[in-house]
């Protein structure tokens, strides 16, 4: 027993020791962040396409179906264009959403669908990575390591919580208009940012943030028009700006103008009208005001208390690591404002045009929004509050540095009463993204669900079928089923789907006494879709 208790002591001060240097945190955050992914990537390999994956990709699995080897890419690609322009006169002005959603890896087949979320998570986690190197590296001054135990901190925060993960990392065309695009909004801003540090702009630099720009200005209207505002008061800023030069004021000011060239057409789109008509708008004014008020109502509603357990960590773990950094932090009032400012641009778009939020993955990005201000906030507090502390004199800072050891302790206790308290286990593992899809997989559901939709599509790809018939699913996996065919052959969804794999009939089989969530989630999703411009 005493060899036993010698050789776990003396384990646990080696791992003491190795977890004090900073870059063997960040291997060991990493290592931890790759372990709770496995269950998200894994449940992709059950995952197919569903809702509008089908009338987005009509024109597009045509021209594959139509062009067989390296001779269908240009058709393919002259068909998601195609698909982006009826949509533009007939449903909503996001022409490069359009042809992003029209270009689905799993067009070519049903078995690539596992590849959307390997590409939503890469979009996501790679627009967080650049941006945490650039903002809080290049600029702010942390250590890379430091800058990447933030970013793994926040990104597990955004992924794990994030409201509806089936909208965030399966579901093609409601998850790459919103998170895939937040990440590529993100590299955007850091560039931009990194630009305005240096004073200048490279010209493979310039390229690619007017190649993004101009992808976001066809893009979702919350991140459309954040994006705007960002790209406005950066331009005023270098415009105004004496330390810049000409040639930077020439660059941004053509970047600007290609970006607000399809923003323009992107706003100004017949569908726009058409969708809108259904609606009374609010009066800009009155959008801004109840987008504070719905915003601040969101704030706490979508905060837990593990979030607010991370929070408070980082705030301490923030005070220590941002003594070696020159960044000043004045006005912190100020910068609360603005950034919680940026939060609730992105909820002007709905709350103008259609007066509520309307689909999980609107609330998505709404939340990541949440999770970024939160913690720039507390690195901005933590900074500003080190700042006082430089300036005390030797005798007020001694009697800091005496009662660290009392406050942290308190604090510590704060945490662990507050843990036991609100945290429930049971509860609070079912909003984690990948106990989730782990107990998808453990209970059976998602290979169920897999093999039956897979049957399904055996059907859907056999030309000799003209006519389709299919029983309801045995289970519903919450982060991959989000329903498909319906009762009513005429119903929207079942005529895409014919078109899509050129049947004259397709219909979903069921039972007149048995009530289908699917068709009343079906017509609530429909009917947002119609009058939602997001």
């Amino acid at each position: 027993m005493e060899l036993i208790y010698q050789i776990t002591n003396e384990l646990w001060k080696r791992i003491l020791d190795w977890m004090k240097e900073e870059k063997n945190q960040e291997r060991f955050l990493w290592a931890c962040f790759g372990i709770s992914l496995l269950p998200i990537l894994v449940l992709s390999f059950f995952n197919h396409p569903v809702m509008d994956d089908f009338n987005y990709g009509i024109l597009t699995h045509r021209a594959f179906m139509e062009n067989k080897g390296f001779g269908c890419i240009i058709p393919i690609l002259k068909a998601a264009v195609q698909r982006s322009v009826n949509l533009w006169h007939s449903w909503q002005g996001t022409f490069s959403f359009a042809v992003i959603g029209a270009l689905r890896p799993s067009i070519f087949t049903e078995k690539l669908t596992f590849t959307h979320t390997f590409i939503l998570l890469g979009l996501f986690i790679g627009g967080f990575v650049y941006f945490s190197k650039i903002v809080l590296h290049r600029i702010l001054g942390l250590s890379k390591h430091v800058a990447m135990i933030i970013a793994v901190l926040v990104m597990t925060l955004c992924i794990q919580y994030v409201p509806v993960g089936l909208e965030a990392f399966y579901w093609w065309i409601g998850s790459i208009g919103y998170t895939g695009m937040f990440g590529v909004m993100l590299v955007l801003f850091a560039m931009l940012f990194l630009c305005k540090y240096e004073k200048r702009i490279t010209a493979k630099r310039m390229a690619a943030m007017t190649a993004m720009a101009f992808l976001l200005s066809g893009g979702m209207y919350p991140i459309l028009l954040l994006t705007a505002v960002l790209l406005v008061l950066n331009l005023l800023d270098v415009l105004i700006g004496k330390q810049y030069e000409k040639s930077m004021k020439i660059q941004i000011t053509v970047m600007n103008v290609i970006f607000f060239a399809g923003f323009i057409l992107n706003v100004a789109a017949p569908g726009n009208s058409r969708r809108q008509s259904n609606f009374e708008p609010r009066t800009p004014v009155e959008a801004v005001y109840k987008s504070y008020t719905k915003s601040l109502e969101y704030l706490f509603e979508c905060t837990n208390v593990v979030i607010a357990l991370v929070m408070i960590g980082l705030f301490v773990y923030m005070l220590y690591k941002l003594k070696d950094t020159k960044f000043s932090f004045r006005c912190p009032l100020m910068f609360t404002l603005v950034s919680y400012s940026m939060v609730v641009v992105m909820w002007v778009p709905a709350i103008y045009a259609v007066r509520f939020i309307s689909g999980g993955r609107y609330y998505n990005i709404l939340y990541y929004g949440v999770i970024m201000f939160y913690t720039a906030n507390v690195i901005y507090y933590a900074g500003w509050l080190r700042r006082k502390y430089e300036k005390c004199g030797e005798q007020i800072q001694k009697l800091v540095r005496d009662l660290s050891p009392l406050i942290l302790g308190v604090l510590a206790v704060f945490c662990v009463i507050l843990g036991f308290l609100k945290i429930n286990i049971v509860q609070d593992l079912e909003e984690i993204t990948s106990a989730t899809a782990l107990k998808s997989m453990v209970y059976g559901e998602a290979q169920v669900y897999h093999r039956e939709i897979k049957e399904r599509e055996a059907m859907y790809n056999d030309p000799s079928l003209r006519e389709v018939v299919v029983e309801e699913v045995t289970y519903r996996p919450e982060l991959l089923y989000f329903g498909t065919l319906t009762p009513d052959p005429d119903e929207s969804r079942n005529q895409a789907m014919c078109d899509y794999y050129d049947k004259d009939y397709m219909v979903k089989l069921v039972p007149e006494e048995e009530e289908t969530g699917e068709d009343s989630a079906g017509e609530a999703e429909d009917s947002s879709e119609e009058a939602e411009l997001e």
